[in-house]
């Protein structure tokens, strides 16, 4: 799946002016653009005017379909003019990146139209056949039994490194293991649980829609399909960053149209440059095991147990989720420094004890649940990769078709 893209778009050549050392738009009046404007410089006149001077264009968030897509318009300067934009296509297109497609072609026939309705006179003056891929994020999963176990492989590979690539010391999320600076100008890599950041990004749309927003409500609704929670829930994301100057030197084209085409001629593309990203990592890891507890078995019969159907008609485990999630507390925390710290009202915590009960557990069990065992076994931490290329979506996704071609049909 193409994760993340960036494309850089110049303007045509009759619009810029370098003869003075650096370049600038000509012929062209800035207010035709209508892009909002920021200014680095503010003064007033001898006539007490206001006057502003060295003008530029902050990023912004274009509309489309979903999620918002960035936006900013180089003017002048030491930089060719220019338009930037960058998104994760798979957002725009279906409201979502749990999966996606990776059809390059797909994703910049969507971006690019996005860009020509928010400005389509500014769109006439660049130079469309110039576009330049600046980054793309390509990114590939695999599936594990939990997500106790998605936790711990990412615990494991936190401390994983081979040669210069090492994981970074700095995690911005506890269920994120990086490779790579994030100043690098080649290539980055990181293994990930999209379910955090799925519950988050959900959670934070939740508060948007209470506040108003209806088009938080629309993301929310494709959000919220079971099904998509499912595959987030028990999967790791490899991710792997191109940057402009790891293309060239590798002699993969950066202008987007030779990219389109060097991937209709060769359909395992981004598949080889993935594995390519990863080789160091996935040497470091040849051999190494992994101790973990399969927690599988509980989790299917609390599904089993605890199923419910939402007033859409949605079939939900929300509350078997919960269900295992305390259960996890109870293994980490204990039962009693759990009811000794108030973590839940004595009401509420004897209803998640009951229902654990009801599912064959003993309350003596629970009691003792934190208590280490010998239920780890030892697994091939290679077996946890096992990354199938063929089975990267389920069964009932289709192919998006990009927005353009849907208006022509």
């Amino acid at each position: 799946m193409i994760d993340t893209l960036e494309l850089h778009i110049p303007f045509i050549s009759g619009l810029v002016d370098d003869s003075n050392g650096s370049y600038k738009l000509i012929n062209v009046d800035l207010k035709d653009l209508e892009i909002p404007f920021g200014a680095r410089e503010i003064y007033w006149n001898e006539k007490g005017e206001q006057c502003s001077d060295a003008l530029y264009h902050p990023y912004e968030s274009l509309s489309t379909s979903f999620t918002g897509m960035a936006c900013k318009v180089f003017l002048d300067g030491y930089f060719y003019p220019h338009v930037l934009i960058k998104c994760s296509p798979a957002k725009i297109i279906q409201g979502h990146n749990v999966f996606g497609t990776d059809c390059l072609k797909t994703c910049v026939a969507e971006m690019l139209y996005w860009l020509s309705e928010a400005y389509p006179y500014m769109y006439s003056m660049l130079s469309i056949s110039s576009i330049e891929v600046m980054r793309v994020d390509i990114t590939y999963m695999s599936k594990v039994s939990s997500p106790k176990l998605v936790r711990q492989a990412i615990d494991f590979l936190s401390r994983v490194q081979n040669g210069h690539t090492a994981p970074t010391k700095s995690k911005k999320y506890e269920t994120t293991a990086y490779w790579g600076g994030a100043s690098s100008r080649l290539i980055r890599q990181k293994c990930y649980s999209k379910y955090d950041e799925f519950l988050a990004q959900l959670d934070d749309l939740t508060k948007k829609s209470k506040r108003g927003d209806a088009q938080a409500k629309v993301i929310i609704n494709a959000m919220s399909d079971e099904r998509i929670l499912e595959i987030a829930r028990n999967s790791l994301r490899w991710e792997c960053t191109f940057l402009k100057r790891y293309l060239e030197r590798n002699q993969i084209p950066t202008n987007v149209w030779e990219l389109i085409k060097c991937q209709a001629q060769t359909p395992n593309l981004f598949p080889d440059m993935w594995l390519k990203g990863f080789t160091k990592i996935f040497d470091a890891i040849k051999g190494q095991t992994m101790k973990y507890v399969d927690d599988e078995q509980l989790l299917n019969k609390l599904k089993a147990n605890f199923v419910t159907q939402t007033t859409t008609g949605k079939i939900s485990h929300r509350k078997a989720y919960n269900l295992y999630a305390f259960y996890n507390q109870l293994k980490h925390v204990g039962y009693h420094e759990i009811k000794k710290q108030k973590l839940f009202s004595s009401r509420r915590f004897n209803e998640l004890v009951a229902d654990l009960v009801s599912v064959g557990m003993s309350k003596a069990y629970l009691q003792n649940l934190h208590v280490e065992n010998d239920e780890t076994k030892v697994i091939p931490f290679v077996q946890i990769i096992n990354i199938d290329f063929a089975n990267q979506v389920p069964d009932w996704f289709v192919e998006p078709v990009p927005t353009p071609l849907k208006i022509a049909a």
